[in-house]
């Protein structure tokens, strides 16, 4: 640590990532994104990333679990009419993805993956956004359990995972992306989101972030 006008600023990682602080943030890995069966893969939309990413999702998950980290779902609903659809997030979603019914509430589409479930005690926020921030009572619930970085996972790299990731800091949380637990239909978008992030914010492997907690943890 060091301190900059009287604020004590983590430097290292291992400072970021003390898991008495963290959060994991699992971002809209729902059914419709990550199979090849869900509304995105039947509006001609490449899933075979996310379909590879999903046990790399599930086993941070659990691993967080075991370190007793503080897991938060983020779960974007589309409500039924459009009735949470403005006409630009329309237009914003028919260019991005071809499809703008997706998620929507109720449907088997809009349900969180079997694999990351929320198990008791873990908060689902629900968006309607691409930020999970926005609309939403995700500050509420990070500084309640004193949440001071975020662990961002999930998909779309360049979208939903980009947007929260962000806005997490810009709501003063520490924030670190795990690159291998991220996401999106195309590859050159991907690499493209986090060739920016990694000169902005903290972008390391899950397995250093499942490494500085085994340390911490002992």
């Amino acid at each position: 640590m060091r301190t900059i006008h009287g604020h004590c600023v983590c430097e290292t990682l291992e400072e970021v990532l003390a898991p008495d602080g963290c959060a994991v943030l699992v971002v809209d890995v729902q059914n419709d994104a990550m199979r090849p069966d869900g509304k995105l893969a039947q509006a001609h939309n490449n899933v075979s990333a996310m379909i590879e990413v999903l046990p790399r999702c599930a086993a941070f998950v659990r691993w967080a679990r075991e370190f007793r980290v503080e897991v938060i779902h983020v779960q974007t609903l589309t409500l039924a009419e459009g009735r949470s659809d403005s006409p630009s997030w329309l237009r914003a979603k028919g260019t991005i993805v071809n499809e703008t019914g997706f998620f929507l509430e109720g449907t088997w589409g809009a349900e969180i993956c079997e694999e990351v479930a929320p198990v008791p005690g873990e908060p689902v926020v629900v968006k309607h956004r691409s930020s999970a921030f926005v609309g939403t009572n995700m500050d509420l619930l990070l500084r309640a359990r004193d949440v001071r970085t975020v662990i961002v996972i999930g998909e779309q790299t360049p979208g939903c995972i980009e947007a929260t990731y962000r806005h997490a800091a810009y709501y003063d949380y520490y924030n670190v992306l795990a690159e291998d637990c991220v996401a999106a239909f195309d590859q050159a978008q991907h690499e493209a989101s986090l060739l920016i992030q990694r000169r902005r914010h903290d972008v390391t492997t899950s397995d250093r972030i499942l490494s500085i907690w085994a340390g911490a943890r002992g």
